[in-house]
């Protein structure tokens, strides 16, 4: 290649390196990370690629026309591979027995108006609560729930893990997850607690997830959450956030190893303060005798999170 035609290969050059550290996120969680951006970087190299393709073929550029049209080719797979969860979510309409109302928050450990948050749970009125960096302490949203929700869970079974789930009724049975310091992330924050509903058993998972980045131990913990809360026999909810976005190659393997679809429609959730909330880190699985009623995203409450309010119908699918 000569020293005038090399810079007109350059763009090529980068735009495949981009596509193979991309890919090799399905094994390395640090260059996963990458694929946050996904959305972003697919489509613009995508547009450059079709736009060199269009004018190298003008040209009679053939050999640099040929690598833009493969490349595409390659950044087309990588899109209809990795973007999966997106369009295979949950049948609207597969279940048609009761419906059940659900509040997944993250409501900010540090958050000042913990009355403000409790207050804006109870005009929901949902059936079943998950928050994640809530505190079990006076004034805290989980005891101004107390009177409503009864029935409150942790991941420790301890009362000091800030992953909660608050019910109206009673668990048939609680899994704590955490084995250990969930607080400092020695340990998973999620539980699992199995409900009756209209006659059908389901089971609702909460997680907080550490950052997959620079931690570098988020793809370990959701295998481990993939291994501890996969409800095979039962309709199950996976639900909390997950510090990372449902199109990556962790939480494509994570939906795998559960056998759930994502129910969230990768609704942004995060962050808030800004003109709008960017990326879905928050969100809801499913699997079993499942459909989605409604989804919608919660206000700005004193947290770096919007919560997720979902209607779901669950049993009713026969068979």
């Amino acid at each position: 290649m000569s020293r005038q035609k090399a810079p007109g290969y350059a763009g090529l050059v980068i735009l495949a390196l981009l596509l193979g550290l991309a890919f090799l996120g399905a094994d390395i969680e640090m260059l996963d990370s990458i694929n946050i951006a996904a959305p972003v970087w697919t489509i613009v190299a995508l547009a450059y690629l079709l736009l060199r393709l269009l004018i190298d073929w003008r040209a009679d550029r053939r050999g640099r026309a040929a690598m833009s049209a493969l490349l595409a080719a390659g950044y087309i797979i990588f899109a209809l591979l990795i973007f999966r969860p997106l369009w295979n979510g949950v049948d609207s309409v597969a279940a048609t027995g009761e419906s059940l109302r659900l509040v997944s928050f993250n409501i900010n450990k540090d958050n000042p108006e913990q009355r403000e948050v409790a207050r804006w749970i109870e005009t929901q009125s949902p059936d079943f609560v998950v928050l994640l960096e809530a505190r079990d302490r006076a004034g805290s949203v989980s005891r101004l729930l107390k009177k409503q929700y009864p029935y409150q869970y942790d991941c420790r079974g301890d009362g000091n893990c800030s992953t909660l789930i608050l019910s109206r009724t009673p668990a048939l049975a609680v899994m704590p997850h955490a084995r250990g310091d969930a607080e400092n992330r020695k340990a998973i924050s999620a539980l699992t607690a199995r409900f009756s509903r209209g006659g059908e058993e389901i089971a609702i998972t909460a997680a907080h997830m550490p950052r997959p980045w620079p931690m570098g131990s988020q793809a370990l913990r959701l295998r481990e959450l993939a291994a501890l809360a996969a409800e095979p026999s039962a309709s199950q909810i996976v639900i909390g956030d997950f510090n990372n976005v449902p199109w990556s190659f962790s939480m494509n393997r994570l939906a795998v190893d559960m056998g759930v679809r994502l129910m969230s429609r990768a609704v942004p959730t995060w962050p808030t303060g800004g003109p709008a909330a960017l990326l879905p880190i928050d969100n809801i699985y499913g699997r079993g005798c499942l459909g989605l009623v409604d989804l919608t995203r919660g206000p700005e409450i004193w947290s770096d999170h919007h919560p997720l309010v979902m209607t779901a119908r669950t049993g009713g699918c026969g068979g």
